[in-house]
């Protein structure tokens, strides 16, 4: 599923190469990067295809525990 996110916080970071960014609070840019999406199969399927290597990437249980053993590492050392 592609992603469009506001430019606020940390969704960029997260979002990345995967979606769209539009301004925060800006309605006509996320209605053109809806509009974008729904014109595009191909930028659908794309952006979709990048999410999901994406979050397999940083959000997997293997990942997250693999950070998680690192902070510990480095607060007990």
């Amino acid at each position: 599923v592609p992603v469009v996110g506001s430019d606020s916080g940390a969704i960029p970071e997260v979002v990345g190469d995967a979606g769209l960014i539009v301004p925060e609070g800006d309605a006509p840019a996320l209605a053109a990067a809806l509009a974008r999406l729904l014109a595009s199969p191909e930028l659908r399927r794309e952006l979709g295809r990048r999410g999901r290597a994406r979050a397999e990437a940083r959000y997997s249980q293997r990942h997250l525990a693999e950070q998680t053993l690192a902070v510990y590492r480095r607060v007990l050392t």
